[in-house]
């Protein structure tokens, strides 16, 4: 990457990190939306909403792990860890640990948001995401996907319109944005008929719309069951000597639209 670019956002993130710390015990940004539940992670994993991500051979499943030794609470958290396997299970090089559960029903508004933060290791990449329930590959909505020891995250949409057709750039599919994961980060997303909009720590980061097209695929997010991941994926040429590598989760909240506010 361009030393210039690198120190832009090195800058833009100190800039952002700034901001972002007056939002983060501020509420006022979620007027209009009421508390539907919430997991703090305080006891253990409640296996009755979270189940643990099952190995499938997708880059982000490719080395998951249902062994205790990659959930730990912690201090009020649920600890995700990546590692090289120390039992040679399955002749696999890692071990990686992620949840999943359902996220948001078709046709439904809704805001979820996770207070996390990362380890950051390079070769590793922890991600929060909503995936469709039907298994296609090629739809996704990323509230957080982040890389190596970088100091900023992705946010961003994956469609059949991104991929197949073509078209990541009108509107734009993805936005970087300059922030510190190794520090705590409220990473949020509301999902709406027509649009997806993604915050952290309350500021709103970037919208992507529902536009009028006749390219396929454009907007598949509201006709669809989507469900809630959040673990960490690990390249085959990950260092095994920098590991572990760990996600941080002190809560996840749903929230539905305030119907009471709205009618006011």
């Amino acid at each position: 990457m361009n030393k210039n670019i690198i120190l832009l956002i090195t800058l833009l993130g100190v800039i952002l990190s700034s901001c972002f710390q007056q939002y983060n015990n501020d509420d006022t940004y979620r007027k209009g939306w009421s508390l539907e539940w919430e997991d703090n992670f305080d006891d253990q994993l409640d296996q009755s909403t979270w189940s643990k991500i099952s190995r499938d051979k997708q880059h982000m499943y490719r080395y998951m792990s249902d062994s205790s030794a990659l959930y730990i609470l912690e201090d009020g958290n649920l600890v995700l860890k990546g590692i090289a396997n120390p039992w040679d299970e399955k002749n696999l090089p890692f071990l990686t640990g992620g949840i999943i559960r359902e996220g948001v029903k078709a046709n439904e508004t809704k805001r979820i948001e996770a207070r996390i933060r990362i380890n950051a290791k390079v070769g590793a990449s922890p991600y929060i995401s909503l995936v469709p329930d039907t298994g296609e590959e090629n739809i996704m909505i990323d509230i957080i996907d982040q890389y190596g020891d970088d100091k900023f995250i992705y946010q961003s949409v994956t469609s059949e319109y991104t991929t197949t057709q073509g078209m990541p750039d009108n509107p734009p599919s993805s936005a970087l944005v300059g922030v510190n994961p190794m520090e705590y980060h409220i990473y949020g997303v509301e999902k709406y008929p027509d649009s997806v909009v993604f915050f952290v720590d309350g500021m709103r980061t970037k919208k992507y719309p529902r536009i009028p097209t006749e390219i396929p695929g454009q907007f598949p997010f509201n006709d669809m069951d989507l469900k809630l991941l959040i673990g960490l994926r690990l390249s085959k040429d990950t260092d095994p000597s920098v590991l572990p590598a760990e996600v941080y989760i002190d809560w996840v909240r749903y929230y539905e639209p305030n119907t009471e506010e709205a009618s006011k």
